[in-house]
């Protein structure tokens, strides 16, 4: 995995691939380092791209939260698989994408804050 592919870009390579949603990050959008950095740049994004749903569907963005960190800061897309909630995500520290029950989540240091739904390309601003 390239260190300039992160968990966004797997996020709208699956929205597009897997569900024909043509979401547009903005071009230079900052790759920060570190998770303070990642999660400023997520929140300055997040409304212009997605809203929040209480019961998420296949496709959906799982916001979460790193163990220690004050910000969420790492964004995956849920899928309901064998009738439990996944994620699929990836971070440098995972070094590929990887399918995770929810439930398994707090054994990588991470918590689910919330689901989001992209909006559609014409409600993006």
């Amino acid at each position: 995995m390239a260190k300039s592919y992160d968990c966004a870009d797997l996020a709208v390579e699956v929205a597009r691939e897997l569900f024909a949603r043509d979401v547009v990050l903005p071009t230079h959008r900052p790759r920060p380092h570190g998770q303070r950095g990642q999660a400023l740049a997520i929140q300055a994004m997040a409304n212009d791209l997605a809203f929040e749903v209480s019961e998420p569907v296949d496709g959906d963005l799982v916001l979460m939260q790193s163990a220690g960190q004050e910000l969420p800061g790492h964004i995956g897309t849920y899928f309901f698989v064998n009738y439990q909630p996944h994620v699929l995500h990836t971070s440098v520290a995972l070094g590929q994408a990887s399918l995770h029950k929810l439930t398994a989540l707090p054994a990588f240091s991470l918590r689910v804050v919330g689901f989001y739904r992209w909006k559609n390309q014409n409600e993006q601003n």
